[in-house]
């Protein structure tokens, strides 16, 4: 095993080592542009895919239809809790409408391929990933936030998911505002082993 050391990290590999996820609370203007998504997408097409698949797709939500996101995530809030308080309403709009930038993350599993299902989870994954990295490497924070409301299929529906699709979650992402909480950093003997057969 080999310590980390911040001194000898090769060029691209230092923004890695820095990106973590930044609430959208803590997220504001500018937002990214058009130009700036399209190199986020790249990034993600970029990724490893078995076959070439792309098993995932994006779906911008621009601000003029955030209303629209934020009363069908009220209307989920209300099927899933009938009870919900004004507060949680309030919190279910707020999460349509507060991220200059949102993105709906879906997954699509080609169910013909020769490529099994865990696999091309896995490529859609590496592609978020990327698509992480390259929000933090423009400068931007990003976070993925999923929950029960991407389970709901009148949302999904909604949103043009079909049948064979997943809503896994949405994306997040904007001009850090406030830093987030140092991340801790974790060993990398935690992950890392050696095979001694």
């Amino acid at each position: 095993m080999t310590s980390l050391d911040s001194n000898a990290e090769p060029a691209g590999v230092g923004a890695l080592l820095t990106r973590r996820s930044v609430s959208p609370k803590r997220l504001g203007w500018p937002a990214p542009s058009d130009a700036q998504l399209a190199l986020v997408i790249h990034a993600g097409l970029r990724a490893p895919d078995h076959a070439g698949l792309t098993p995932w797709r994006v779906i911008h939500i621009p601000m003029a239809r955030r209303d629209d996101l934020a009363q069908l995530f009220v209307l989920e809030k209300q099927r899933r809790n009938p009870l919900a308080s004004a507060e949680e309403i309030a919190r279910a709009r707020e999460h349509a409408t507060r991220a200059p930038t949102l993105l709906a993350f879906i997954v699509r599993v080609h169910a013909d391929a020769l490529v099994p299902a865990h696999e091309q989870w896995l490529a859609a994954g590496a592609a978020l990933g990327n698509m992480l990295n390259a929000f933090h490497a423009l400068g931007f924070g990003a976070i993925v936030l999923s929950g029960d409301r991407c389970a709901d299929n009148r949302l999904a529906t909604a949103l043009d998911v079909s049948d064979e699709e997943r809503l896994a979650g949405f994306i997040s992402a904007g001009t850090v505002l406030q830093l987030p909480p140092a991340a801790p950093s974790k060993p990398v003997d935690r992950v890392w082993s050696t095979w001694r057969a």
